[in-house]
């Protein structure tokens, strides 16, 4: 017989979203569940639909009590708990029906006493990925899993979203009448687990509302969470240090200080005087620690004794705060201007006689921009090897201002200026449209090859306005040639701008990934975008991991953005980790265009569903040739669609785009 896993669920006023909670916990497709709801003196009707529910469930119960917030909720039914395990679900949420299965089954599997999985944010009819993206399964022992916890990153202290050991609350319970009641909890069960497993899986649905506990809509209302969060995470710190975890405590520390200093400036616009005081006497109680700790950014350290300061000085402090910025940033100026040192040193070796400098763009967490990053890196490397005349010189997208004024006094007539493709070009990405005018500007007189791009303009004040910006950039560069990646981008530069335009496949295509790919595939992989260019909502989604879920036993969700910063020191491994993912599914879901071209160069059966613009429709095109790619206008028979790319037999898996190179080499090179 299975274990009998308790369900707390605390209900108050959310009369609008208890039946979908109810009804998602009432589906799930482990069975054996004490199911208690605790109707917290809701002055709605809850309790007597609570209530009309247990009628129909004998695995219901339900905790009639006074109002007295959510920790005394969840305290009142873990005084009352049957179950060997507990899940909490806050009752404005919903879940997956798979969620107490696949989190008792991961735990029992490794032999941990908490099991986390992966969520959600829901936001009126958009289902987004907000949290950082980790493909796999991952096992912590219970320090690791403190660090992650404590870095709130990897993991959260979320009370909801886990599966617990019952004996881990043995003595642990939330803290009443506090916000944020789980960052002083959640870390003292995770001090009594001997192991923590965290699975991919997206199994439950957080739901974002005005009205809710966590959404601030007043500074007050902000100012009081901040504080709530402050006193958590100085009772946790406190913890770590008289336990003896030196390292936990650093970070701890390092963690609250940033939160004390918000606590201190909202506590004065809503006058919060004892807050202050509170956080202020914290300071001051604990100013050789922060001081002496390794971790605390160098510039909170400096900021220690302003945030002491009476109000008066404070304020004047804050005052000042923006005229001391512009003083600092005109001083970095007239240094930059200066300075006789070369950030970059563009000097060419001997033998060299020509450079060729390409200048990344930001990338941040997109793994298509990286992978057009390295794979353009990978084709301008090789090739310099064969044109030995040539040096590359690689510049980093946060390093471009400082790059161009060293590179101003080494360039000669035949250097190449090479800028990052990819769907950036246009009114939808403006940092992208910053740093590359920037470019264009400085070295106009040279050859500027711009790499394979989408084009996009709003046809609004906005879209006009980047456009003529661009049109008078590219007028004024004697030699540049835009590479597009589709046929309607190739019809709309040709019609904007004065320059030459030619058209090639997206560089990741390029790329040989053979190497990354599984013999034995299995699954579906279903990566759909969060983002403003996102066409589906949150019924669609659901929809499309249910059809998934129903056709295979293993339907894994994820992102080509990965929600974490990626650095160009990092991109390779990541992105052959994600790139491998793609090559042992046999079969993507994707609006991602990145996602279509991993899954052309993996050999990987492929649906791909359009966005809001004509991006990944038009790049699909270019792909028409491969059989096993396939783009859908609709989700109308998406099962049988899917059923029909399952059973597909692939005889060419892999593309070859030598022309592309060649005409690519040809324009840098001649």
């Amino acid at each position: 017989m299975s274990d009998i896993i308790s369900v707390i669920v605390p209900v108050y006023k959310v009369e609008k979203y208890i039946n979908k909670c109810i009804d998602s916990i009432l589906e799930q497709s482990y069975s054996e569940l004490d199911i208690i709801l605790v109707d917290d003196g809701s002055p709605d009707n809850c309790g007597v639909i609570c209530d009309d529910y247990a009628k129909r469930d004998k695995r219901i119960r339900v905790i009639h009590k006074k109002n007295g917030g959510l920790s005394s909720a969840r305290n009142a039914a873990l005084n009352d708990l049957k179950g060997k395990w507990v899940v909490c679900i806050d009752s404005d949420d919903y879940v997956h029906k798979d969620l107490i299965k696949r989190l008792y089954e991961a735990a029992k599997q490794y032999n941990a006493d908490i099991s986390i999985c992966s969520h959600f944010e829901q936001e009126g009819d958009k289902l987004q990925i907000t949290e950082r993206i980790d493909d796999e399964t991952q096992i912590f022992n219970r320090h690791d899993a403190l660090l992650k916890l404590v870095e709130d990153k990897e993991i959260k202290s979320y009370a909801w979203g886990k599966l617990y050991k019952k004996e881990l609350f043995d003595g642990v319970r939330y803290p009443d009448g506090r916000n944020y009641e789980d960052i002083a909890t959640t870390y003292l069960l995770f001090d009594k687990a001997e192991r923590v497993v965290k699975i991919p899986d997206y199994l439950y649905y957080y739901l974002i509302r005005e009205d809710g506990i966590s959404f601030n809509s007043s500074t007050a209302a902000w100012h009081k969470g901040c504080h709530a969060t402050c006193l958590g995470q100085e009772e946790r710190a406190s913890y770590f240090k008289d336990n003896g975890y030196t390292d936990l405590y650093e970070r701890s520390m390092a963690k609250l200080l940033p939160y004390l200093y918000s606590d201190i400036r909202s506590g004065y616009i809503v006058s919060a005087n004892t807050d202050i005081a509170e956080a202020k006497l914290y300071i001051k109680n604990h100013e050789y620690d922060f001081l002496n700790n390794k971790i605390v950014d160098e510039k909170d350290k400096k900021l220690l004794s302003v945030y002491l300061m009476n109000k008066r000085i404070f304020s004047l402090y804050i005052k000042s705060k923006k005229l001391y910025k512009k003083c600092i940033q005109n001083i970095r100026k007239i240094k930059k201007r200066i300075t006789t040192s070369d950030f970059c040193d563009f000097s060419l070796q001997a033998g060299k006689t020509k450079r060729i400098v390409y200048f990344e763009l930001p990338c941040f967490d997109n793994l298509g921009d990286h992978a057009i990053a390295f794979v353009s890196e990978q084709i301008l490397e090789t090739k310099c090897k064969e044109f030995k005349e040539y040096q590359l010189f690689i510049v980093d997208g946060w390093d471009t201002d400082r790059a161009i004024k060293s590179l101003r006094k080494h360039i000669l007539p035949n250097d190449v200026i090479v800028c990052q493709g990819g769907g950036n070009f246009g009114s939808l990405y403006e940092f992208a449209e910053v740093f590359r005018r920037k470019v264009l500007k400085a070295f106009r007189n040279n050859k500027i090859i711009i790499m394979p791009q989408t084009v996009f303009y709003s046809d609004d004040d906005k879209g006009r306005r980047e456009l003529n910006a661009d049109k008078k950039i590219i007028k004024g560069c004697n030699d540049i040639t835009i590479f597009v990646r589709d046929a309607k981008s190739y019809e709309l530069m040709k019609q904007y701008f004065e320059c030459t335009v030619e058209q090639l496949h997206d560089v990741v295509s390029f790329f040989d990934a053979k190497y990354l790919c599984e013999k034995e595939k299995n699954g579906i992989i279903v990566c759909l975008r969060s983002d403003k260019e996102s066409a589906l909502n949150a019924k669609d989604k659901k929809n499309i991991i249910d059809i998934c879920e129903r056709i295979t036993d293993k339907a894994l969700v994820t992102d080509t953005c990965v929600k974490y910063e990626v650095t160009s020191k990092m991109r390779r491994e990541i992105l052959e980790k994600k790139i491998k993912l793609f090559g042992s599914a046999r079969l993507v879901i994707t609006d991602r265009l990145h996602g279509m071209i991993f899954s052309v160069i993996t050999g990987t059966p492929c649906i791909v569903i359009g966005n809001n613009h004509h991006k990944v429709y038009e790049t699909y095109k270019t792909f028409s040739d491969c059989k096993y790619i396939r783009f859908v206008p609709s989700l109308d028979g998406l099962e049988k669609k899917i059923q029909d790319m399952l059973n597909l037999k692939i005889d060419n898996q892999n593309k070859v785009f030598d022309k592309d190179i060649d005409i690519l080499v040809r324009k840098l090179f001649y």
